[in-house]
């Protein structure tokens, strides 16, 4: 998803992220809270999130 924000692939960003919430429909289970938060950032055009180191 973050590749193809990064390659401005607004195309290629909806096809990832609607194959991550396929693959959670199929498991039965939700997103991760940092999945959708990352969504939303990716979506929202808030800029290309930062990873936290751990």
């Amino acid at each position: 998803m973050r590749l193809e924000a990064a390659r401005g692939n607004r195309s290629g960003l909806l096809t990832a992220i609607t194959c991550v919430q396929k693959v959670n429909r199929e498991l039965d289970c939700s997103l991760e809270i940092e999945t959708s938060q990352l969504i939303n950032e990716l979506l929202n055009g808030s800029g290309t999130p930062v990873r936290k180191a751990l």
